[in-house]
């Protein structure tokens, strides 16, 4: 005989099957973890930019009105992608990808020829590196289960690959090191979901390291700059400065931090602190404390994000499993290589810490991202819905 209970499920009450529908709750402690991501992301993107806005000219809450309106469009724009149908959602997916690749590329080729990119691509050039990373999860989420079976799919993995190379190569030729490295590491992942064998994905992540590595050497200046990022002490350069700010910020941050909005180093000390380098200027006035707290705060995000994954594996939901891993991967590896970038072990290109840099549509993005995640928490968590739609 099945048990049945009364129980919540976010802001209805329901009658469900605990046997099969177990972790019912998830999506509320998601919703729960998102919203506390994003409210200390706003207080500290604001404690971080008001400087850097009065010098700018603007009123000192310049960045933190950019963030919140950006942060409402996200959410109108993921509660329209919640009542999407799934299948209407992969189709969508199919062409906002190809879409995304040709901005990149023209930013690209306009600043091989030495024009201004910003003049003809409508976002700048991070931003579309980001929607590009966006929609590349998608794209494969909906594409590989659909060629799984068919005959010839090789040639459309090939056509993946080749996309690959251009995008990274993209990247790479706008100097975006480590937008390239974390395309690269979410490629790998989606590639494994998606079902290519691991040799085959080994072989390509061989010879598209090797390609990236060659562009980027073959430029002077960029290899340069990379040097010194990585050994900052071999010189006391403009990016070994900001590095050695960085960690100085660190280091005084202590145990306890010295309390929010009382950071010295975001007062035109470290440039973009609150872009790029905003993690220095967290740790700063939270101390190890509030390090460990933003761990423990993103790693349940992740725990969430990739049980949801788990589960839609089991119930046979392909497109749900690869987006869930991807975006749940790629909000955690932008952190973390957000992090390396802060102290050196990276070349700063313009990559943000999720939730916390005062980049509006870096913010735009990451809470689109949490919206599709929530509703792939529900939809698994519940086991309701069983068919795409």
């Amino acid at each position: 005989m099945e048990r049945y209970e009364t129980n919540y499920d976010d802001f209805t009450l329901r009658d469900v099957n605990l046997d099969e529908q177990s972790g019912s709750l998830s999506p509320f402690t998601f919703l729960c973890i998102t919203l506390i991501l994003s409210m200390m992301g706003l207080l500290f993107a604001y404690s971080a930019s008001y400087d850097y806005a009065i010098r700018m000219g603007q009123a000192h809450y310049y960045f933190l009105l950019e963030m919140v309106l950006y942060g409402m469009l996200a959410l109108v724009s993921g509660i329209v992608l919640y009542f999407t149908p799934l299948e209407k959602l992969e189709k969508i997916s199919l062409g906002v990808f190809p879409l995304s690749v040709v901005f990149l590329v023209l930013a690209a080729i306009l600043k091989i020829v030495g024009y201004d990119a910003s003049a003809f691509v409508p976002f700048p050039f991070f931003r579309v590196s980001d929607f590009v990373i966006f929609s590349t999860v998608l794209f494969i989420a909906s594409a590989f289960p659909r060629i799984r079976k068919r005959e010839r799919r090789g040639w459309i993995y090939l056509f993946v690959a080749s996309s690959a190379v251009l995008i990274i190569v993209s990247m790479a030729i706008l100097g975006q090191y480590t937008y390239a490295i974390l395309y690269f590491l979410i490629l790998l992942i989606l590639f494994n979901a998606g079902g290519i064998e691991r040799k085959y994905t080994f072989t390509f992540a061989l010879f598209l390291l090797t390609f990236v590595i060659l562009v980027v050497l073959s430029s002077k200046d960029q290899t340069l700059m990379i040097f010194s990022r990585l050994m900052p002490s071999s010189d006391m350069g403009p990016e070994s400065r900001i590095v050695f700010d960085c960690i100085s910020a660190i280091a005084e941050g202590g145990i306890f931090g010295k309390g929010i909005g009382r950071g010295l180093y975001k007062l035109g000390i470290i440039p973009d602190i609150h872009l790029d380098y905003v993690f220095a200027s967290f740790a700063e006035e939270v101390g190890f404390v509030g390090i460990m707290l933003i761990f423990c705060v993103f790693s349940l995000f992740m725990f969430l994000g990739l049980r949801a994954a788990a589960r839609a594996c089991r119930q046979g939901l392909d497109f749900i499993r690869i987006a869930a891993l991807g975006y749940t991967y790629l909000i955690i590896l932008k952190a973390l290589l957000s992090i390396l970038v802060t102290i050196g072990i990276f070349p700063s290109s313009g990559i943000c810490f999720p939730f916390f840099s005062a980049n509006g549509p870096e913010y735009f993005l990451t809470i689109l991202e949490c919206s599709l995640l929530y509703r792939f928490i529900h939809i698994t968590g519940r086991g309701y819905e069983r068919r795409r739609g």
